[in-house]
């Protein structure tokens, strides 16, 4: 019990960090980044309605690899500060690694399920807006998952 109670107490503190930090609400950033990331996240939501409205198919599939590439990389960069923040919590240290203590097999598994889980929501709601919007199953969206293998390449 002891284990999961450190872990989510972990991942709640880092996903409510993530959050601020995606509306530029974390104290530590400076005057431009309070504006410039929800900016660009709008900006961003805007470019992908605008590209699935007018059916402009290779922008909208580079703009998913963006996003996706985005999503992977926060994704193992929470991972990443979940288990150290799940080591520094830790009554007892000894039952616990720091992410830089894995193995590359489990550096692997680890960063493969977070990076797929959200580039999967991502990909699948694109493809559902695509959907919706134009009536075709346009499979191409999903060449943002191909994003995954090279964010974690960049982690090594």
């Amino acid at each position: 019990m002891s284990n999961q109670r450190e872990f989510l107490a972990a991942f709640k503190e880092i996903f409510w960090y993530q959050v601020r930090r995606k509306f530029g609400l974390l104290p530590e950033m400076n005057i431009v980044e309070k504006w410039l990331r929800p900016l660009l996240t709008l900006f961003y939501i805007l470019l992908l309605y605008y590209f699935t409205l007018n059916h402009h198919e290779i922008a909208l599939t580079l703009l998913t690899l963006v996003g996706c590439t985005w999503l992977s990389a926060t994704a193992i960069d929470s991972m990443k500060q979940i288990y150290h923040r799940r080591y520094t919590l830790a009554e007892n240290p000894n039952g616990f690694r720091d992410i830089d203590e894995f193995t590359s097999l489990e550096k692997l598994f680890t960063y493969l399920i977070p990076a797929f889980i959200l580039t999967g929501i991502f990909a699948g709601s694109l493809f559902f807006i695509t959907f919706i919007r134009t009536g075709d199953l346009n499979v191409d969206v999903f060449i943002g998952m191909v994003s995954i293998p090279f964010v974690i390449l960049l982690e090594w």
